[in-house]
């Protein structure tokens, strides 16, 4: 009687143990994807300037807006400000 209470006890602590084995493989599944997702979104990528301007603004504004920056930006530099 004791022999198969404890035969039954340790296939019942196999069990939980298989299936808190799956539990953290399937955790550090989910963390390899969500590192993945993030690198992703963070990766670096070139944006136009101009392009998102116009969204904003009139073209008039953005090329006037641009051009003092450019010669904000480069300040006493000659030659440095080209169309």
């Amino acid at each position: 009687m004791i022999t198969i209470t404890c035969h039954k006890l340790v296939i019942k602590v196999m069990d939980i143990v298989k299936k808190i084995e799956d539990l953290e493989r399937e955790i550090h599944n989910l963390k390899s994807l969500i590192l993945v997702r993030e690198n992703a979104f963070f990766e670096t990528k070139l944006v136009s300037l101009r392009g998102i301007g116009k969204l904003s603004v009139s073209e008039d504004e953005l090329e006037e807006a641009i051009e003092k920056a450019k010669k904000s930006l480069f300040a006493g530099v000659e030659d440095a400000v080209r169309d």
